[in-house]
Protein backbone atom coordinates (compact mmCIF):
# COMPACT_ATOMS: atom_id res chain seq x y z
CA UNK A 1 0.00 0.00 0.00
CA UNK A 2 2.94 2.55 0.89
CA UNK A 3 4.35 1.51 -2.43
CA UNK A 4 1.62 2.32 -4.10
CA UNK A 5 1.08 6.02 -2.35
CA UNK A 6 4.71 6.32 -3.33
CA UNK A 7 4.38 6.00 -6.79
CA UNK A 8 1.24 8.07 -6.83
CA UNK A 9 3.42 10.79 -5.44
CA UNK A 10 6.07 10.45 -7.99
CA UNK A 11 2.81 10.34 -10.54
CA UNK A 12 1.71 13.49 -9.68
CA UNK A 13 4.70 15.19 -9.44
CA UNK A 14 5.79 14.34 -12.82
CA UNK A 15 2.31 15.26 -13.54
CA UNK A 16 2.74 18.84 -12.10
CA UNK A 17 6.28 19.06 -13.65
CA UNK A 18 4.79 18.95 -17.23
CA UNK A 19 1.87 21.21 -16.96
CA UNK A 20 4.03 23.82 -15.96
CA UNK A 21 7.20 23.43 -18.27
CA UNK A 22 4.16 23.35 -21.14
CA UNK A 23 2.85 26.88 -20.01
CA UNK A 24 6.28 27.78 -20.40
CA UNK A 25 7.56 31.31 -22.74
CA UNK A 26 9.14 30.48 -25.47
CA UNK A 27 11.48 33.50 -26.25
CA UNK A 28 13.46 34.22 -29.29
CA UNK A 29 15.57 37.36 -31.13
CA UNK A 30 16.65 38.54 -34.20
CA UNK A 31 19.63 41.14 -33.89
CA UNK A 32 21.37 43.35 -36.86
CA UNK A 33 24.85 42.44 -35.95
CA UNK A 34 25.48 45.43 -38.35
CA UNK A 35 23.73 48.19 -36.00
CA UNK A 36 25.92 49.17 -33.20
CA UNK A 37 23.26 49.43 -29.83
CA UNK A 38 25.45 52.15 -28.06
CA UNK A 39 22.93 54.74 -27.21
CA UNK A 40 21.62 56.84 -26.12
CA UNK A 41 18.59 56.64 -29.06
CA UNK A 42 15.33 58.11 -29.42
CA UNK A 43 12.19 56.19 -29.88
CA UNK A 44 8.56 56.44 -30.98
CA UNK A 45 5.53 54.11 -31.23
CA UNK A 46 4.18 53.80 -34.70
CA UNK A 47 0.23 54.88 -34.99
CA UNK A 48 -1.33 52.30 -33.81
CA UNK A 49 0.88 51.06 -31.52
CA UNK A 50 0.54 47.39 -32.57
CA UNK A 51 -1.25 44.86 -34.87
CA UNK A 52 -3.27 42.01 -34.38
CA UNK A 53 -3.66 39.16 -36.59
CA UNK A 54 -5.87 36.31 -35.97
CA UNK A 55 -5.52 32.96 -37.89
CA UNK A 56 -8.63 31.82 -37.23
CA UNK A 57 -11.59 33.51 -36.12
CA UNK A 58 -12.64 31.98 -31.96
CA UNK A 59 -14.13 35.72 -30.97
CA UNK A 60 -16.40 37.84 -32.48
CA UNK A 61 -14.50 40.45 -31.27
CA UNK A 62 -11.25 39.73 -32.13
CA UNK A 63 -9.74 43.55 -31.15
CA UNK A 64 -10.60 43.24 -27.57
CA UNK A 65 -7.39 40.92 -27.13
CA UNK A 66 -5.26 44.39 -28.68
CA UNK A 67 -6.92 46.87 -26.93
CA UNK A 68 -6.37 44.84 -23.63
CA UNK A 69 -2.99 44.25 -23.82
CA UNK A 70 -1.93 47.38 -25.65
CA UNK A 71 -1.38 49.32 -22.74
CA UNK A 72 0.29 46.62 -20.56
CA UNK A 73 2.67 46.33 -23.77
CA UNK A 74 3.66 50.07 -23.98
CA UNK A 75 3.94 50.17 -21.09
CA UNK A 76 6.74 47.71 -20.35
CA UNK A 77 8.63 48.01 -23.39
CA UNK A 78 8.53 51.99 -22.38
CA UNK A 79 10.15 50.73 -19.27
CA UNK A 80 12.44 48.76 -20.42
CA UNK A 81 13.27 51.21 -23.43
CA UNK A 82 13.81 53.83 -20.36
CA UNK A 83 16.23 51.29 -18.67
CA UNK A 84 18.39 51.51 -21.93
CA UNK A 85 18.72 55.15 -22.52
CA UNK A 86 15.98 55.76 -25.05
CA UNK A 87 13.86 58.96 -24.89
CA UNK A 88 10.44 58.94 -26.42
CA UNK A 89 10.27 61.74 -29.51
CA UNK A 90 8.10 62.95 -31.77
CA UNK A 91 7.44 60.22 -34.77
CA UNK A 92 9.26 62.04 -37.65
CA UNK A 93 12.37 62.77 -35.95
CA UNK A 94 13.13 59.45 -33.61
CA UNK A 95 15.95 57.20 -34.25
CA UNK A 96 13.80 54.16 -33.50
CA UNK A 97 10.54 53.18 -34.48
CA UNK A 98 9.22 50.60 -32.11
CA UNK A 99 5.76 48.29 -33.29
CA UNK A 100 4.29 45.14 -32.29
CA UNK A 101 2.21 42.66 -33.66
CA UNK A 102 0.18 39.71 -31.73
CA UNK A 103 -0.07 36.88 -33.84
CA UNK A 104 -2.83 34.50 -32.70
CA UNK A 105 -4.10 30.60 -34.12
CA UNK A 106 -4.30 27.20 -33.49
CA UNK A 107 -1.56 24.90 -31.83
CA UNK A 108 -2.49 21.04 -32.70
CA UNK A 109 -0.23 18.47 -31.26
CA UNK A 110 -1.20 14.46 -31.56
CA UNK A 111 0.38 11.07 -31.06
CA UNK A 112 -0.10 7.85 -32.41
CA UNK A 113 -0.25 4.43 -31.04
CA UNK A 114 3.47 3.05 -31.91
CA UNK A 115 4.36 6.32 -33.09
CA UNK A 116 8.09 6.05 -30.50
CA UNK A 117 8.46 2.42 -30.95
CA UNK A 118 12.15 1.69 -32.40
CA UNK A 119 12.19 0.58 -35.79
CA UNK A 120 11.76 -3.18 -36.62
CA UNK A 121 10.61 -5.07 -38.86
CA UNK A 122 6.52 -5.11 -39.47
CA UNK A 123 6.06 -8.67 -38.83
CA UNK A 124 8.11 -8.06 -35.40
CA UNK A 125 5.39 -5.66 -33.63
CA UNK A 126 2.23 -6.82 -32.45
CA UNK A 127 -0.13 -5.80 -34.78
CA UNK A 128 -2.85 -2.29 -33.83
CA UNK A 129 -3.61 0.43 -36.02
CA UNK A 130 -2.07 3.84 -35.49
CA UNK A 131 -5.29 5.60 -33.60
CA UNK A 132 -4.25 9.00 -32.43
CA UNK A 133 -3.57 7.98 -28.62
CA UNK A 134 -3.36 11.90 -27.90
CA UNK A 135 -4.59 14.88 -29.01
CA UNK A 136 -4.22 18.35 -28.47
CA UNK A 137 -5.79 21.83 -29.87
CA UNK A 138 -4.15 25.07 -28.27
CA UNK A 139 -4.47 28.95 -29.44
CA UNK A 140 -1.28 29.80 -29.36
CA UNK A 141 -0.51 33.64 -29.23
CA UNK A 142 3.47 35.02 -30.52
CA UNK A 143 4.05 38.67 -29.91
CA UNK A 144 6.11 40.36 -31.58
CA UNK A 145 8.06 43.74 -30.98
CA UNK A 146 10.40 45.47 -33.67
CA UNK A 147 12.73 48.13 -33.05
CA UNK A 148 13.22 49.59 -36.29
CA UNK A 149 16.02 51.97 -37.38
CA UNK A 150 14.63 55.05 -39.66
CA UNK A 151 18.16 56.10 -40.65
CA UNK A 152 18.86 52.89 -41.99
CA UNK A 153 15.68 51.79 -43.02
CA UNK A 154 15.88 48.51 -41.43
CA UNK A 155 14.17 46.47 -38.18
CA UNK A 156 17.23 46.06 -36.27
CA UNK A 157 16.23 44.12 -33.31
CA UNK A 158 12.87 41.91 -32.85
CA UNK A 159 12.33 40.15 -30.46
CA UNK A 160 9.45 37.18 -30.06
CA UNK A 161 7.32 35.79 -27.15
CA UNK A 162 5.41 32.54 -27.92
CA UNK A 163 3.00 30.47 -25.49
CA UNK A 164 -0.41 29.16 -25.87
CA UNK A 165 -3.18 30.95 -24.61
CA UNK A 166 -5.15 29.65 -21.07
CA UNK A 167 -8.62 31.19 -21.92
CA UNK A 168 -9.27 30.07 -17.86
CA UNK A 169 -6.70 32.31 -16.94
CA UNK A 170 -7.98 36.22 -15.77
CA UNK A 171 -7.25 39.27 -18.09
CA UNK A 172 -4.79 40.29 -14.89
CA UNK A 173 -2.99 37.07 -15.02
CA UNK A 174 -2.60 37.09 -19.30
CA UNK A 175 -1.34 41.08 -19.02
CA UNK A 176 1.15 39.75 -15.99
CA UNK A 177 2.63 37.05 -18.04
CA UNK A 178 2.73 38.91 -20.49
CA UNK A 179 4.83 42.48 -18.89
CA UNK A 180 7.16 39.24 -17.15
CA UNK A 181 8.04 37.79 -20.92
CA UNK A 182 8.53 41.26 -22.22
CA UNK A 183 11.00 41.99 -19.17
CA UNK A 184 12.71 38.59 -19.74
CA UNK A 185 12.91 39.11 -23.61
CA UNK A 186 14.67 42.44 -23.18
CA UNK A 187 16.83 41.31 -20.32
CA UNK A 188 18.15 38.23 -21.74
CA UNK A 189 18.19 39.05 -25.64
CA UNK A 190 18.71 42.27 -25.72
CA UNK A 191 22.45 43.51 -26.85
CA UNK A 192 25.28 43.88 -24.19
CA UNK A 193 27.25 46.59 -24.93
CA UNK A 194 31.43 46.19 -24.37
CA UNK A 195 32.76 47.98 -21.85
Amino acid sequence: MRKVRLLMAVGLVVLATTLVTAQKVKLSVNVNERFSFAGPFTYAWTTPTGELKMLQMTDANPDRWRQMWDPTIVSTVNRELGARQYTAAPLESADIKVTYYILIGPDVASQKMGQFMAPTMEWGLPPFQGVATSYDIAEKGSLVIDLYSQKDKLVVWRGMAQANIDLRRSDAQRNASIAKAIGELFKKHYPKLKK
